[in-house]
């Protein structure tokens, strides 16, 4: 430096003699100024090094990046493809993501690729974070993580015809007795249980694992005999069997405990504050009930179609269709209908109330127009009663034993079926009508699950006394009659609000059995006690 100033002074000097001291020395100085500038600095002996802190702040790429960007895999009702919202986006992991996004003060964008592909651009920082976490117990150093958001069941998968075969129980156990047995996992998935995962990774080594993209191709290798069985989330294979069509064609085994679920974070382009700001939000949104709320419309919704999609529930469906178009036909013999009359009789209750309820909801396609079945099952009813009501008159007619029986004319015998077949058909028709609110998204449960049952249980019922009759209509004057869906259906909606985030299947058809009984109860009870509502007002005398 003192160098760059004398010469500075010696080229003033010869350039303007005439300027004074101060002058000299003023111009000097910039001169001198400009000389370091350009030169690129003082020298490394003139000035002390400073320490290089490079590693201890944060990376410069978090320091820049507003918006995280992660990757999404198709696995409802977690993550899956949605026309109807901004991103295209839905599910539970997704609304989440974004909820904690926005309250902890960055933005997010979703990458479609594979659960292994979002694992290695996480560990080659192309990409900031990962939803839908399992770490194992024995931790994972690869990546940070967040604090738990939600819970995770996993369920394991055999053929039906090979659920004696196995012990399904024990699955590290299986695997290490059984050297011929073939596993399928989605590529990169870890449990939460370290023994599972070490029997998983000799599975591999042995070239026993049959890898997927996702529990749907699982359930398809399955079927294929490519496997003997799959590991899952019990959720996840739910919705990918109903997908896949191949519910029936696999056994469940629940294997016990749950496993949290969090968010992997790259520790190449993500920091330990940004991790806390996350774990803040999770917090958050854990105490305002956002997260419970978030999950509880994807699982019920998802639980409920796969309770749905049993034998129980289907034999329900089919047998309160025929036990309506039964009473129907029943009240078309009584009142002298005829074969069209019957008809029309026996398909409003059976079909009517469902139409009702799916243009309330604006339901697409209404549930009559989705299968043949429901009509067909109307229609041969009546044809089947219009058979027995023929042959019946051919036998009193020839004077047949059977035909002079009492019960074959006493008018209080078809009464009594009338309603017995009438209580069938509301008790399963009340079951059908929450289960419409909660896939459609009906929101409040507890106000919407009530009218939609009594509509699908009753409402045909009621259409079917007004066409029968010019007069009142007693369903809707002092018969106790829409009350009984409307009530097992704000119950059932109660039970199902009530249960916690991690119901199954089992309660639900549980729920689902005694809903149907107690209608049933109830509206018999009504018939044989002479029951009544309690009029609007009373006429004064």
């Amino acid at each position: 430096m003192k160098i760059l100033v004398a010469v500075a002074k010696a080229a003033v000097s010869a350039v303007n003699p005439g300027l004074s001291v101060v002058g000299r020395r003023l111009l000097a100085c910039l001169l001198a100024l400009g000389m370091l500038e350009f030169s690129g600095g003082p020298a490394a002996s003139d000035v002390p090094a400073l320490p290089d802190r490079r590693v201890e702040q944060e990376p410069a790429a978090e320091t820049q990046r507003t918006t995280l960007r992660g990757g999404w895999t198709p696995s409802a009702p977690y993550q899956m493809e949605s026309p109807d919202t901004v991103g295209g986006l839905a599910g539970i992991d997704v609304e989440i993501t974004e909820e904690v996004a926005r309250r902890a003060g960055f933005g997010v964008h979703f990458d479609l690729e594979s659960w292994e592909t979002q694992l290695a651009r996480l560990s080659s920082g192309e990409a900031d974070f990962a939803s839908g976490a399992v770490v194992p117990a024995d931790g994972d150093d690869r990546f940070l993580m967040s604090e738990p958001y939600r819970q995770m069941r996993t369920a394991f998968y055999v053929r039906q015809g090979d659920r004696g075969r196995y012990a399904l129980e024990d699955v590290p156990a299986l695997l290490e007795r059984d050297a011929a047995f073939r596993l399928g996992i989605v590529a990169g998935r870890l449990f939460g249980d370290p023994a599972l995962n070490a029997a998983i990774d000799r599975a591999v080594r042995d070239g026993r694992v049959v890898l997927a993209q996702n529990d749907q191709q699982n359930f398809i290798h399955l079927a294929e005999g490519r496997i003997d069985g799959f590991l899952a989330d019990r959720l996840v294979a739910s919705a990918a069997a109903l997908a896949a069509g191949l519910k029936f064609s696999a056994h469940e085994t629940v294997l016990p405990g749950t496993s949290p679920v969090r968010f992997l974070f790259s520790p190449r382009t993500v920091s330990p504050d940004r991790v806390l700001q996350v774990n803040a939000a999770i917090a958050e949104l854990e105490a305002d009930g956002t997260i419970e709320q978030i999950v509880h419309g994807y699982v019920f919704a998802t639980v409920i179609r796969y309770a749905f999609d049993s034998f129980l529930y289907k034999s329900f469906d089919i047998i309160g269709t025929i036990a309506f178009a039964i009473s129907g036909v029943l009240i078309a013999f009584r009142e002298r209908f005829s074969l069209v009359g019957a008809l029309v009789l026996s398909a409003l209750p059976a079909v009517g109330g469902g139409v009702l309820r799916d243009l309330l909801v604006d339901r697409h396609p209404l549930g009559v127009l989705s299968t043949p079945l429901y009509l067909c099952l109307v229609g041969a009813t009546v044809l089947v009663g219009l058979g027995i009501i023929a042959l019946t008159g051919h036998a009193r007619q020839n004077g047949w034993r059977i035909a002079q029986h009492r019960l074959a004319s006493d008018p209080g015998v078809f009464r009594n079926m009338h309603e017995f077949s009438d209580a069938i058909g509301m008790s399963v028709f009340t079951v059908s009508g929450v289960a419409v609110a909660i896939t459609m998204d009906a929101t409040p449960l507890w106000l919407w699950g009530p009218i939609l049952a009594m509509l699908t249980a009753a409402g045909g019922g009621i259409l079917r006394d007004i066409v029968r009759q010019s007069g009142s209509v007693s369903s809707l004057k002092g018969e106790f009659y829409a009350e009984v869906p409307l009530i097992w259906g704000f119950l059932l909606s109660v039970f199902l609000l009530t249960r916690p985030t991690q119901v199954v299947p089992e309660h639900v058809g549980l729920a689902i059995i005694c809903t149907v009984i107690g209608a049933f109860v109830t509206r018999m009870a009504v018939v044989i006690f002479g029951l009544r509502s309690p009029p609007f007002g009373r006429r004064r005398g």
